[in-house]
């Protein structure tokens, strides 16, 4: 068997840079690829609506929500536990 040889520190150090950079550019929003050529595409707006202008049903599904998280101390209900307030709401299934 023949001794394995160490990288040179000089090419570990441009590659450990090259990466740096590399994961700076990702981080912008760029590929390691194309890091230099592309800007950072703007971010975008999501709608928000307004409790006043949501369904009287769609406000009463999330109170639903809210009161089983806060009784139960769960910050996010399975999707079983979900079925059953759907069905504490006087949902029945159409067969």
């Amino acid at each position: 068997m023949s001794p394995k040889k160490k990288p040179s520190s000089k090419k570990t150090a441009s590659r450990a840079q090259a990466r740096k950079t590399a994961t700076r550019e990702v981080g912008r929003g760029k590929s390691p690829k194309d890091a230099e050529t592309t800007a950072a595409a703007p971010k975008k707006k999501t709608a928000t609506v307004k409790p006043d202008e949501m369904d009287a049903d769609v406000l009463e599904f999330i109170q639903a929500i809210d009161d089983y998280k806060r009784a139960e101390g769960r910050p996010f209900p399975n999707w079983s536990e979900v079925l059953d307030i759907v069905k504490g709401l006087g949902y029945q299934r159409r067969v």
